[in-house]
């Protein structure tokens, strides 16, 4: 489905969705919420027949900067041996 909308229209749809100064946002709630998560989402995935997922590997600098950059931040530039930190 297609429209085509002049900019005041674009606008005051876009403006619909901004929420009203001090109104209260609710992020999380339910099984997602932050006190009962540890406790219902593993119900919730036994429910599901679903496995539980696994620790988030951590992300560090360096492996991101060789993947994205294909350079090694640890490289000296001028001489290309390995940097240390002390």
């Amino acid at each position: 489905q297609q429209e085509t909308l002049s900019q005041a229209d674009m606008l005051r749809r876009v403006v619909q969705h901004i929420p009203e100064k001090h109104f209260r946002m609710i992020r999380y709630f339910g099984f997602l919420a932050n006190r009962v998560c540890g406790q219902y989402l593993p119900k919730v995935y036994e429910a599901l027949k679903m496995a539980t997922p696994g620790p988030v590997p951590k992300l560090y600098f360096a492996p991101m900067a060789k993947a994205f950059l294909n350079v090694d931040p640890f490289r000296c530039v001028l001489c290309g041996a390995r940097m240390v930190y002390t």
